[in-house]
């Protein structure tokens, strides 16, 4: 149980920020435009908006769905000795002038 209430937590902090930043990027709009219209350093703008909100809203699906008790499917390789390739002896060739 206090797994899930971490999770839980983990999941209003990320909800949170994720619906601030959309809320400051939406009601900022004009000057979010303005900025990412210029040219220069200005440019890096987007990119790093794109990698905060990316971040955000990626943590806060991962743990709304560990909150469900959904999570990925943990798979095992085994390798056997009919799968694992031959090793090949290297042939190099001499260089000619």
């Amino acid at each position: 149980m206090p797994r899930k209430n971490k999770s839980l937590f983990k999941l209003l902090f990320y909800g949170a920020i994720t619906i601030t930043l959309y809320a400051g990027l939406f009601l900022n709009e004009p000057i979010v435009k303005s900025l990412c219209s210029r040219g220069g350093l200005y440019a890096l703008f987007p990119v790093a908006t794109a990698f905060i909100f990316s971040f955000a809203h990626g943590n806060f699906t991962n743990y709304f769905w560990q909150t469900l008790g959904i999570e990925a499917k943990k798979k095992r390789v085994e390798l056997t000795e009919h799968d694992r390739p031959v090793e090949r002896k290297e042939i190099r060739t001499q260089l000619r002038a």
